[in-house]
């Protein structure tokens, strides 16, 4: 019934009402600052009214809950933009070490130091008998050496350090799904009750975003309100409270080198599968799996391939020519994996693939005569039947070696010399030949070369045999590769690929840069309208918390004005 009592009560309803309101205030003032916070805000309801002959009559106000401002649409969207920009982010960074190793702008760059080993083979042409321009040839071409071994091994220790990126980036990741998992479990527990646990739901959105940095998901959230976290593939990272506990981290990151790669990746652990930067295409996690596999491996590629070529070109020429006297002995710098099988069969030996058939010529020297004799080459020939061959020439002894390499001895009083290699075996075999190694990292001088640079091959074996010491053939056809079209296809020079490759990674960064402005642009934009709807502004908390004080005075004030009422009452019963 309305009275005084009545309304007492619903001055006290309005009393709670007014200081719940100012609480949920204080609430989002306090947490202005927190990361992912969405403002909250006090739900009143009239409570049921009371009937009486009058009429109904009102029963004051109640608190049915409290609610935050969220667009759940919106929140997806920003979540998939952040995996964008946390990847743009990350592989522009990888790939601004990579283009510093790539400068071709510099006096010390790898295109330099190549032009330079052929112009010092100019030089040689010009003065074949010189022991200083020899020096200063084999100077210039460990130089070159050098720089594609730095290049190399720097792109390699990138990777290694995107390896450590990545193992504690899973780990995070691993840690961010058990976080999200426990979340579920308590908005479970605390939304039994029909009210939203608004601020675990904050704190499980800031996690999927965390997440999200990480590498590219998608999620939804079921009827129970717990959310479902899956890699854009659909493999599981979360379901309702998986993982927990007692269950195995949803990823991991470990060799497979049975399976055929050469680096730990990133497994998903309830099957077992790989997932490579062409799964992962988000998040730091996605960035640094295509850098590390794709980007450097293809960069990897092409030094090598420079290198192999440039090594190959220059021995192929090298091994037919001779040096500054004739040889007594010679060892091969290439190994074989076997020396029974053919020395062309895959991976037996590493420019076995350029044997052709053909042939090259041994003069062998002794007691003032000169003996030619050619071998003839096929390219299924092995290691055994090339000994074999050179073993029937007078004054010669050949073996292979322990290692699986060629070596020949001249008898005492003998010395030998090659010419006319038209099969590549002896540059295949690494017979007098300039350069060793096949790869960025492995290119070096040869060791005959470097502890001896008479045995520079600067010239040729004249058709009689005849060794002058001031020929200059080889060097100047050696020096004319610098202008020869060797790379691509045999469409480019070393140096116009070396331009290729640097502009066309600077094409990458060039591009990379503007998706990750793109990107930045967009969660900026993002994140804006976030927070137009769920940000906290302190203005309107002044405004909101004005009107809730002035509310609970005036609930106040009818508390003491209905007491006034009633002691007036009383004193007319008195």
């Amino acid at each position: 019934m309305p009275g005084i009592y009545s309304m007492m009560d619903i001055s006290r309803w309005a009393l709670n009402a007014s200081v719940d309101q100012l609480d949920v205030v204080s609430h989002n003032v306090a947490n202005v600052n927190t990361p992912g916070y969405s403002r909250q805000v006090a739900v009143l309801a009239t409570r049921n009214p009371q009937y009486s002959s009058k009429g109904y009559f009102g029963n004051g106000v109640q608190t049915t809950t409290v609610m935050q401002y969220v667009d759940k649409l919106l929140l997806g969207r920003l979540t998939a933009n952040t995996s964008d920009t946390s990847y743009y982010s990350a592989k522009l960074s990888q790939l601004t070490r990579l283009e510093a190793l790539a400068n071709e702008a510099s006096d010390t760059g790898l295109g330099a130091q190549i032009t330079s080993l052929f112009n010092a083979w100019q030089d040689l042409s010009n003065n074949p008998e010189s022991s200083a321009v020899r020096a200063s040839l084999q100077e210039t071409a460990s130089n070159m050496a050098q720089r594609f071994q730095s290049v190399a091994n720097d792109m390699l220790s990138v990777q290694r350090d995107i390896d450590g990126y990545l193992k504690d980036a899973v780990s995070q990741a691993n840690l961010i799904c058990r976080t999200i998992a426990d979340l579920n479990l308590k908005i479970q527990q605390s939304e039994v009750s029909g009210h939203s646990a608004n601020d675990y739901r904050d704190e499980r959105q800031r996690q999927l975003n965390e997440l999200a940095g990480l590498m590219n998901i998608s999620w939804y959230e079921d009827s129970t309100g717990a959310v479902n976290v899956q890699t854009s593939s659909g493999k599981s990272l979360v379901q309702v409270n998986y993982p927990g506990d007692n269950d195995p981290d949803p990823l991991a990151f470990e060799e497979r080198l049975g399976d055929g790669y050469e680096h730990n990746q990133l497994v998903w652990t309830s099957g077992g599968l790989v997932m490579d930067y062409t799964e992962i295409t988000g998040g730091s996690i996605g960035a640094w799996l295509d850098v590390r596999d794709n980007q450097i491996e293809d960069m990897l590629d092409y030094m090598n391939d420079l290198a192999k070529t440039i090594i190959f070109d220059v021995n192929k020429l090298h091994a037919s020519g001779a040096g500054l006297s004739a040889m007594t002995s010679v060892t091969g710098a290439y190994q074989a994996q076997s020396a029974s099988a053919a020395l062309n069969s895959a991976d037996n030996l590493a420019y076995g693939d350029e044997i052709v058939a053909g042939s090259f010529d041994i003069w062998v020297y002794q007691g003032g005569t000169r003996i030619k004799t050619t071998i003839d080459v096929k390219p299924t020939d092995s290691l055994d039947d090339i000994a074999a061959a050179i073993n029937g020439v007078t004054g010669l002894n050949a073996s292979v070696s322990s290692l699986n390499t060629l070596t020949i001895h001249a008898d005492e009083g003998a010395e030998f010399t090659f010419a006319n290699d038209t099969s590549n075996v002896l540059a295949a075999l690494g017979v007098n030949t300039f350069f060793d190694g096949s790869t960025a990292t492995s290119i070096s001088i040869n060791e005959t070369i470097a502890n001896d640079v008479g045995r520079i091959c600067a010239g040729r074996i004249g058709d009689d045999g005849e060794l002058s010491k001031g020929d200059n053939t080889a060097a100047l056809d050696i020096a004319d590769l610098k202008d020869s079209d060797s790379m691509l296809g045999d469409t480019v020079t070393y140096n116009e690929s070396l331009i290729s490759w640097a502009a066309s990674l600077g094409t990458t960064i060039s591009n990379a840069t503007d998706s990750y402005s793109f990107a930045t642009e967009t969660t900026s934009s993002l994140e804006n309208l976030r927070d137009s709807m769920s940000g906290v502004s302190l203005d309107e908390e002044m405004v909101r918390m004005i009107q809730f004080q002035r509310s609970y005075q005036m609930a106040a004030q009818m508390i003491q004005v209905s007491d006034e009422l009633l002691q007036t009452l009383i004193g007319i019963v008195k």
